[in-house]
Parts: structure tokens; C-alpha cells; sequence
């Protein structure tokens, strides 16, 4: 093992391997209006690495073990591509503040193709070497789109827009033939702790704990419900299986009144989304005359509950869920759902459960990768969704140079194991609220999954007003 490099944590290990059955290719998608040299998206990502020993990383398997393998120097990882052919646009499709349409479309198709491209030596089974960075370019005659990739098993949501704004400022400098300025990172010489290292003292289970929880877990399954798989879905093979993505926007006045409505009613927005899709999907004509319990998880940055915490800008895996189960009605008051799961989320927390339960997250992730047949129609489905305990903010600093025209992501595919689907929220320039749906497909189809999102966002647009 190279100097500096460790063996991947339990955590940072299940979901690399997951990433070969289509779970983890994390990709952040950014598009300008102007033509960039290839030369200087290359100088700006070696100004990244530099900063962060794990961005200079690759993943490395040795004696059956998963190994990070960090060079001192950077070596970017740069392919440039073709800039798409003509692409359709519907109402599911991003669309860019003051864009006709062109840039919007090329940037939501290229995402959704980088989400369901592997990376490589992982295609089939994670084997390495892989890069833990690698960035992507889509060159066109006077506009530029470009992909950062990213391992979620080594690096998180958060992380990963802590590597995006870090390039958006180097990349910014650079092409005005200035130096880039990047603040001192935490972890710039030597790869950081793994999670299961940082949680605090107390906070662990016991092998025997574990074992009893991971028991009542697989035995509660049973209670729970998915939304309902698409018709023509039995019978698809796993290696078919791809990530899709929804992309809506509230406006900047339904954002304004969103945020209003959750601070008097002393909510999350997180929590009113989560609580307009719960009853959108308990309003599916399918779910009529059925049980409406669904399994949820809120995911959690780690970094602030950590002893001591970790700075915002340390890059790793150090995301955690909260699990969470509401018996859902079509008709449940609105604000009432919402109120319960911002409660939930933070009754979690102060159990601790948000470290407590990782040893067994893991435990029952693993099996499910081993043992697909474990879930419904080895559909790889493990509960209804994830969404993010905190909004992101994607107001990007230090880019008045590069005539952005804006971003898509970080979203990391979904199709491998993982929930029916996946909520990806950001607050743009307006104040814009964001929403992207991933999900996996054929197990469902963008017919079924836009009358999920539709409905759902009627329910959030009705409970504002």
C-alpha cells in the first residue's frame, strides 16, 4: 500500500462494491456558456487534488481487502467527449434560468448517462484500480459541459459539493490566467479516519446487539410497503437495470411561501417534501384498499455530531441515515405528517441511532447485494425513499468568469440497491428550491414516476397556499 493510504472502512466498503451492481456513481454536472480548454479544466482539478489526499486516491483491491492507494502528486483523470446530439425536452427535464432549452436538455441527458456509466475495473465487480476522482468533458462549439465523478463510497453528497465549489473557484481563476486561491483543507496530506472510527465512545453496539437488531429488521420488512413496481417490470434482469431523473423547480414565490409555511408551522422543508411524497404515494390508485406503512430514511451529514467535529470541508464518507416508518393516509393532514417527521428525524438523532444503527445499516445493505432475492421480486428495493435531512445550497461562489448557466447534481445512481426512489433537493440563485427524483428503472417507468412526482408536488403547492 502506497504512503498515506489505509483499507476502506466498513461503510466506505459496501458501498464501493455496490457501485458495480449500479449504486454509487456519484456525478456532479456543470455547463457553461463558453468554450474551456481542456488544459485548463486539467490544471484546475490537479488544484483540487492537491488539496485533498483522497481525491489523489485510488481504490485497490489486496488480499481480498479494498485499499486506498494515495499518490503524493496529482494525476487528473481527464476524457473529453462529444457534445450531445439533439435531445428532447419534457416538462421532468431540467431547465436553466434565461436557457432556451439546449444547454438545459444536454445537461440533464449527459448527467443521467454518467450515472449509468460505470466506473472502470467495476463494471461487473469491483475490482480496481479505480480512480476516486475522474472528471468528464463534453465539448461543444461555444459551450462547455463538464462532469466531476466521484466514488460515494469514498465520498458523500456533502463532499461532493465541497469538491464542486472548490473547482467552479479554481477553474474560475485559472482561466483568466490567475492562480487559483484554495483554502487549506483538512486531510490535504494523509487520508482522514473512517467513519466507524470517528463515532463517539458509547455509541456502538455489540456484536450480539447488532445481531439481534439486524434480526428485527429483516422481521419488520413485512409491515412495510413499496410503491407499486411497474407491470412490465418482473422478470427484468439486474444487468439491465439504470438510474432515471426527474428535475422540478418550485419558483422563486412557491419557494418563498414553502419556507414561510415550514417556519410558522415549525417544520423542516425536508420534512414537507418527505410528507408530500408519503401521501402522494398513499394516494396511488394502487395503494387503495392496501396497507400504507412505508420505511423511509433521512440522510444525515455526520461531520458536526462527530467528537470533536469535523470541519464542513473534510472529504469522505461520513454520511448516516435516519430509518424511519409512518402509517400513511391519502388524507392525513399535511402539516400534521410533516410536524412527525421532523420530530422523528431528530428523536433519532438524540437516541443516537444515527450512529448506533451504521454497524447494522451495513450488515443489512451487504446481504442485499449478496442476496438480491432478499427484497420484493429481487427488485433490490429496501424502502420507499431517501431524502436529504438538509438542503444543499447550489448558489455557487466564484464563477463570474466562466458564464455558468448551471448545474445538475450531485445525484449518485440508485439502479444497484437502494430505495424505490431518491429525492435531490438544492436551493438556486432566487431563492429556488430544486427537486430531482432518481429512480430506478424498468422496476418503474417515467410515466409512473412523473404521476408520483406531480401528484406529490400538488400536495406541497395545496398545503402553501
Amino acid at each position: 500500500m502506497a504512503e498515506n493510504g489505509r483499507a476502506l472502512g466498513a461503510t466506505e466498503e459496501n458501498w464501493t462494491k455496490a457501485t458495480a451492481m449500479g449504486t454509487g456513481i456519484q456525478v456532479v454536472g456543470m455547463a457553461m456558456k463558453r468554450s474551456i480548454e481542456t488544459s485548463k479544466i486539467t490544471q484546475a482539478a490537479k488544484a483540487v487534488m492537491e488539496q485533498n489526499a483522497l481525491l489523489r486516491s485510488k481504490i485497490v483491491s489486496s488480499k481480498s481487502k479494498l485499499v486506498y492507494e494515495t499518490a503524493a502528486a496529482p494525476a487528473p483523470v481527464v476524457e473529453v467527449f462529444s457534445w450531445p446530439a439533439s435531445i428532447g425536452k419534457s416538462t421532468s427535464t431540467l431547465t436553466l434560468p434565461g436557457d432556451s432549452g439546449e444547454i438545459s436538455a444536454a445537461l440533464h441527458h449527459v448527467v443521467t448517462e454518467e450515472l449509468n456509466t460505470p466506473f472502470p475495473n467495476a463494471a461487473q465487480k469491483f475490482t480496481g484500480p479505480t480512480d476516486v476522482f475522474q472528471i468528464h468533458v463534453y465539448a461543444g462549439s461555444s459551450n462547455t459541459i463538464i462532469v466531476l465523478r466521484l466514488v460515494s463510497g469514498a465520498v458523500d453528497r456533502h463532499g461532493a459539493v465541497v469538491v464542486a465549489q472548490s473547482f467552479l473557484s479554481a477553474l474560475n481563476a485559472i482561466v483568466e490566467g490567475q492562480k487559483p486561491q484554495l483554502p487549506e483543507a483538512h486531510g490535504k496530506n494523509e487520508l482522514l479516519p473512517t467513519l466507524e472510527e470517528l463515532i463517539p465512545k458509547g455509541k456502538k453496539k455489540g456484536l450480539f446487539q447488532k445481531g439481534l437488531d439486524t434480526v428485527g429488521y429483516v422481521a419488520a420488512v413485512a409491515k412495510y410497503v413499496l410503491y407499486p413496481f411497474h407491470p412490465g417490470f418482473s422478470g427484468s434482469k439486474i444487468s439491465d437495470y439504470k438510474t432515471d431523473i426527474l428535475s422540478y423547480t418550485l419558483g422563486k414565490d412557491g419557494t418563498s411561501v414553502l419556507m414561510a409555511a415550514c417556519e410558522k408551522e415549525k417544520t423542516t422543508v425536508s420534512a414537507a417534501v418527505t410528507a408530500a411524497f408519503l401521501k402522494g404515494a398513499a394516494s396511488a390508485e394502487e395503494m387503495k384498499g392496501k396497507k400504507q406503512h412505508f420505511n423511509f430514511t433521512a440522510v444525515v451529514d455526520l461531520r458536526p455530531h462527530f467528537e470533536p467535529a469535523l470541519p464542513s470541508n473534510a472529504l469522505g464518507n461520513y454520511s448516516g441515515g435516519l430509518n424511519q416508518d409512518e402509517q400513511v393516509k391519502a388524507d392525513a393532514d399535511f402539516w400534521e405528517l410533516a410536524r412527525i417527521v421532523s420530530a422523528g428525524s431528530q428523536k433519532e438523532v438524540d437516541k443516537g441511532r444515527h450512529f448506533s444503527e451504521i454497524a447494522v445499516m451495513n450488515m443489512l445493505f451487504s446481504q442485499v447485494l449478496q442476496r438480491p432475492s432478499l427484497t420484493m421480486k429481487s427488485s433490490l428495493r429496501t424502502g420507499l425513499m431517501s431524502i436529504f435531512e438538509k438542503t444543499f445550497d447550489a448558489r455557487w461562489k466564484d464563477t463570474q468568469n466562466l458564464q455558468l448557466a448551471g448545474t445538475f447534481g450531485p445525484f449518485a445512481s440508485m439502479h444497484g440497491a437502494g430505495p424505490c426512489f431518491c429525492i435531490g433537493d438544492a436551493i438556486l440563485e432566487g431563492p429556488d428550491l430544486s427537486l430531482s427524483v432518481v429512480y430506478p428503472t424498468p422496476v418503474y417507468s417515467r410515466d409512473q414516476m412523473e404521476e408520483l412526482a406531480n401528484a406529490s408536488l400538488a400536495i406541497l403547492n395545496s398545503a402553501t397556499k
